[in-house]
């Protein structure tokens, strides 16, 4: 009997294994796209996500942004923190101003600043004027967040999710919000927190955002993980270690109405947000936040984005994320 080498059969396997990932990921999640390599390097999304630092803070200047670099962030490429608005859209946590110009979490990538940029047009065009976020950079996060999935309708006391690890550091004393479902677990270490400024109960009457004033010159310079999705069957780290997502709360209309993810975007684990098989919720609120995402969907703002519709741990916001090397989109 012929015996084959060792070396022969590791080959083998490894290549068995590289044709075997694409069909797994596709298995993975059935909102995969895929399009053809011109599309996807035509896309924004992959445009930002692979460009050098010098290149993002040189577009972000051409683009007359307000920020301020950082200096070195652990993970982050290019750190940078936001200091003005975009296309008219305040973009911050709910933490208080003066906590704000120096929390890590308001800290992001100059790569995903331009990709913020671009959404925030698409918020503009709905007429939002603010944008309430739990983090973009987020210290020591940890490596995958709880994929336990809880049925509809499940309350979160009657099947508690385990807690997230303690953060590295000090998470500067973040309280849940009062809206929190009891033995709800907080979502990573900036949690929600009880300011009642920014985060305004609904149907309270809007108040103007403050803006922060940053530490030194707010001008411009010269005017920078949920579980991967379906690219891998396995989980993954999420972006925000660098600096390279955001997970979206709720946004605010110039009417004075908030649209606030976990209460009325109304979804189903496992349903599809996007496309024309997607159910049309009969809500408002419910359809223009889906509307929110689509529309960055259809221009490729974001490598991925998973919503309520993902699994629980995203049962009150948005994940949007770029992602280097990709060439894929996943919007669920």
């Amino acid at each position: 009997m012929t015996r084959i080498p060792l070396l022969a059969w590791v080959t083998a396997g490894a290549a068995l294994a590289a044709l075997l990932v694409p069909l797994a990921a596709q298995a993975f999640d059935p909102f995969l796209v895929t399009p053809d390599a011109a599309t996807v390097e035509r896309s924004p999304a992959y445009r930002h996500a692979n460009m050098s630092g010098d290149a993002a803070i040189a577009e972000l200047q051409s683009r007359g942004l307000m920020f301020q670099r950082e200096g070195a962030v652990r993970g982050v490429q290019t750190p940078i923190r936001l200091t003005g608005r975009l296309h008219g859209v305040y973009v911050h946590t709910a933490l208080p101003d003066a906590q704000r110009v120096t929390t890590p979490f308001e800290i992001c990538d100059a790569r995903f600043a331009l990709a913020l940029d671009d959404f925030a047009e698409i918020l503009a065009k709905h007429d939002i004027d603010e944008l309430i976020h739990y983090s973009m950079y987020r210290p020591g996060a940890p490596p995958a967040p709880v994929r336990r999935i809880v049925p509809p309708g499940a309350l979160p006391s009657s099947q508690p999710l385990p807690p997230l690890p303690a953060p590295e550091g000090d998470a500067e004393g973040l309280a849940p919000l009062p809206t929190q479902p009891a033995g709800a677990a907080p979502h990573g270490p900036v949690a929600r927190v009880t300011q009642a400024r920014p985060v305004r109960p609904r149907g309270s009457s809007p108040e103007p955002a403050a803006r922060p004033t940053p530490p030194g010159s707010a001008s411009p310079q010269g005017s920078a993980s949920p579980p991967e999705p379906a690219a891998r069957p396995a989980a993954a780290p999420s972006r925000h270690p660098a600096g390279m997502a955001i997970d979206v709360a709720k946004v605010h209309k110039r009417g004075g109405d908030w649209l606030d993810v976990g209460a009325h975007f109304a979804g189903h684990i496992g349903a599809r947000t996007c496309g024309a098989e997607a159910a049309v919720p009969t809500d408002d609120k419910a359809r223009e936040l889906r509307a929110l995402v689509c529309e960055s969907a259809d221009a490729r703002v974001f490598t991925y984005v998973l919503t309520p519709n993902y699994n629980f741990p995203h049962r009150d916001h948005f994940h949007m994320e770029i992602k280097a090397g990709a060439r894929w989109f996943l919007y669920h």
